[in-house]
């Protein structure tokens, strides 16, 4: 005799049971995730420096595919990185303070960086600081490529 036919139920929870307690689940998931990742400034500032550090290597190698001088400027106004590369968004700066220092001042426009079709750019030391730290991103003059640099106690 079949069990099921004869009334008899199995523990256990049923398909749509789970499917319910999985979508739920999603939804806390995608509502909570990103509040708490606003509990950690630092995760944000490190997020906010690997965009630039992003950036940067595109541009150099956006240079140097074109023929064409490229640049990545920090505009005060707005609180946002600005690229010449096409289609790149501006990065949103707001949340920190940010300092660039160009490599060879007078070349080129404060806050700006140039990269050279050659391959070299006029070098900066870009500063980003905030309550989750300091993070320093130094742009090689000779290369331009971009590295993590410590900051000072």
């Amino acid at each position: 005799m079949n069990p099921c036919r004869s009334g008899a139920r199995t523990a256990g929870f049923s398909l749509v049971e789970m499917l319910v307690v999985l979508a739920i689940l999603g939804l806390a998931v995608g509502i909570g995730a990103p509040s708490i990742s606003g509990l950690f400034p630092a995760h944000r500032l490190n997020a906010a420096a690997e965009a630039v550090a992003g950036e940067v290597a595109l541009l150099r190698i956006e240079a140097q595919r074109t023929g064409r001088p490229m640049s990545l400027a920090f505009d005060e106004e707005t609180r946002r990185f600005l690229s010449t590369r096409p289609g790149a968004p501006a990065l949103a700066m707001a949340e920190w303070r940010v300092l660039v220092e160009s490599g060879t001042p007078g070349r080129v426009e404060p806050g700006e960086v140039r990269f050279l079709p050659e391959g070299g750019s006029t070098g900066a030391r870009i500063t980003l600081s905030g309550s989750g730290g300091t993070r320093i991103l130094v742009v090689s003059r000779a290369t331009g490529a971009v590295r993590r640099a410590e900051a000072a106690p």
